[in-house]
């Protein structure tokens, strides 16, 4: 009809990757187990699956996602084509774990694009903001099923910071949690075990996922956004109470995942990790000294550098600080200060959190940014897969 497509998952990016004045296509019914490889851990499911029921087929079959993100909402190709990652600095992103995929282009053309077969084509795939085509089965490196170990406790921001580099190379998976105008920073070092699963009630369960994590949470960032004077006790009140040593073991992917956070906003950027605690330093006096009004935690993570064209860790290693708050008044200020600083030490940011970026800054972070825009040309030559965010930055 001459107009524009794109397809939409969950939602869940803050930025406007899946916007269109045209048409929308959702996938949620592409939802089945397509192939299961014994021999190689590989399966191939269709496109629009969440990644929660996705978890829950693989453990039914034994098996497990290598890595993932923090959230289980989104589909497992709205995951991997805006960058999503999880954290550990052997592992890559999801986009990573992605060996082959059928698309369909902008001509009706079904391509089926193999890692070992296509690997030019499939490294720009693999991260394409859906900008090549609408992908609707994908073929997944998975593991068999493992437990992890979560181990967390509290240390000061400092000696936290000071030890990044030793943890990271010590334990498989490392999160760090830190509320802003606190001195406390809440470290999660998750690995492997042989251990059976700690037991937990229901209502421990309930109190801790559900209570503490979403409800409670919820009623002080809005009364916080609200009152802003208190945004600095409600933050010290919630690391001293919420900040404590923990020890269980679980199934890896409730393990890696956390319970939905209350609606916030994010900003995310992976700094080359080097620059990894000289940026959260600097993402503290920021917050501070212009006294931010930041009620959501910041998140510090870690990915280890990949082949993908639009990879945030293209060929580095990252680290992953992530600027959450809640409430526009409050994020858009933070936001563009974060955003500043960030891309000042050669940070790239996340496709699927907010970001701003114009062609010629995406061309200077992504080496190989001209060689996906002649593939993206090649299979779409009219801008079928484009919309105002697309074309802004990889043009008309």
């Amino acid at each position: 009809a001459g107009g524009a497509l794109r397809v939409v998952g969950a939602g869940h990016s803050f930025s406007p990757t899946a916007f269109s004045d045209d048409y929308l296509i959702n996938l949620d019914r592409l939802d089945q187990l397509i192939a299961i490889d014994a021999a190689t851990h590989r399966v191939t499911v269709q496109a629009g699956i969440r990644l929660h029921a996705l978890n829950d087929l693989l453990d039914a079959h034994g098996l497990a996602m290598i890595n993932l993100g923090s959230i289980t909402e989104q589909s497992i190709a709205g995951a991997f084509s805006t960058g999503t990652h999880g954290t550990a600095l052997t592992l890559g992103n999801l986009a990573t774990l992605v060996m082959g995929m059928r698309l369909v282009t902008a001509s009706g053309e079904v391509l089926d694009l193999d890692i070992d077969r296509d690997r030019e084509r499939m490294t720009a795939a693999r991260v394409s903001l859906g900008m090549l085509g609408v992908i609707t089965r994908v073929t997944l490196q998975c593991a068999p099923a493992y437990h992890l170990r979560s181990v967390a406790f509290p240390l000061p921001f400092e000696e936290a910071v000071g030890q990044i580099d030793s943890l990271i190379r010590t334990h498989r998976h490392v999160r760090l949690y830190w509320f802003s105008h606190t001195d406390v920073i809440q470290v999660m070092c998750y690995d492997p075990t042989s251990d059976p699963i700690t037991p937990r009630n229901v209502v421990e369960k309930w109190f801790q996922d559900v209570f503490l994590r979403q409800d409670l949470m919820t009623l002080f960032v809005e009364n916080s956004y609200s009152l802003p004077g208190l945004v600095t006790p409600i933050n010290q009140f919630s690391a001293k109470v919420g900040w404590t040593r923990e020890e269980r073991v679980d199934r890896s992917d409730r393990i890696l995942t956390i319970p939905m956070p209350p609606i916030h906003d994010e900003c995310e950027y992976a700094v080359p990790l080097e620059r990894a605690a000289e940026a959260v330093r600097a993402t503290r006096k920021l917050i501070e000294t212009a006294d931010f009004k930041v009620n959501m935690p910041v998140e510090i993570r870690f990915v280890a550098a990949d082949d993908t064209m639009l990879s945030a860790t293209y060929e580095r290693a990252g680290c992953y600080i992530g600027a959450y708050t809640f409430g526009e008044k409050f994020a858009q200020p933070f936001f563009a200060g974060f955003e500043g600083y960030a891309k000042s030490i050669g940070g790239r940011g996340h496709w699927g959190k907010y970001l701003t970026l114009t062609a010629d800054e995406a061309r200077a972070q992504y080496p190989l940014y001209d060689r996906f825009n002649e593939i993206r040309r090649h299979l779409d030559p009219r801008g079928l897969f484009m919309n105002d965010f697309t074309r802004r930055i990889f043009g008309r």
